[in-house]
């Protein structure tokens, strides 16, 4: 009896150490790949790129949970955001948004856009509401000169093919060094979601 006690016990050991062996190299979170799988630990610098709409309240109640999060981690990921439209939306906003990014008012105007859309409730949308906040927020010339260049053109293309190669259908849409596109889902909210990623980024730095 005692020798088949012992014997069992060195199973359960051997069971737990090949268990952590294999946890040690694996990347925690809920997410699908959609990219070449990214080895633990091998990043210096994670790519966080953020499919968004202004006028989709799921986007909105991220960008508010995530304001903290994003200046904690800064020296930790590279935060990418990538703004898209539904059909049938003028993508003026996005012009905006990235003529604005040009001259260091990326986070202003992203900010400015959600409360439009969800305090004041206009349709940002609306190219008239988006001339209406550049001239507000003292940007309206950089934006009349910018809005239609070939660099601004060329971000809307770039931000559609990247949401054509990751599969997204909606938003938010979070894709995580270029291959782990994460299942907001089963974290429950927003801010769920934002306390448990960092476990994410953690597994892939360095």
């Amino acid at each position: 009896m005692r020798k088949i006690t012992s014997k069992l016990l060195l199973l359960i050991l051997v069971l737990v150490f090949s268990f952590s062996l294999n946890a040690k190299g694996t990347i925690r979170g809920h997410y699908k790949l959609v990219g070449k799988t990214p080895a633990a630990n091998s990043v210096n610098k994670v790519v966080f790129e953020e499919f968004m709409n202004f006028g989709c309240p799921h986007c909105n109640n991220l960008h508010k949970a995530s304001k903290d999060f994003r200046k904690k981690m800064a020296d930790k990921v590279e935060f990418i955001d990538i703004p898209i439209v539904f059909r049938g939306q003028d993508d003026s906003p996005l012009r905006l948004y990235y003529v604005a990014k040009k001259i260091g008012k990326g986070d202003l105007i992203k900010d400015e856009l959600f409360k439009a859309s969800f305090i004041h409730g206009v349709n940002v949308f609306d190219p008239g509401i988006t001339n209406y906040l550049a001239r507000s927020l003292g940007i309206s010339k950089e934006f009349q000169k910018e809005k239609n260049s070939k660099w601004v053109n060329r971000q809307i293309r770039d931000g559609e093919r990247k949401a054509a190669i990751y599969g997204v259908s909606g938003t938010p849409t979070v894709v995580i060094q270029q291959a782990l596109k994460m299942d907001i889902g089963p974290y429950g909210s927003m801010a769920g979601f934002v306390k448990k990623v960092p476990e994410t980024i953690e597994d892939l730095k360095q």
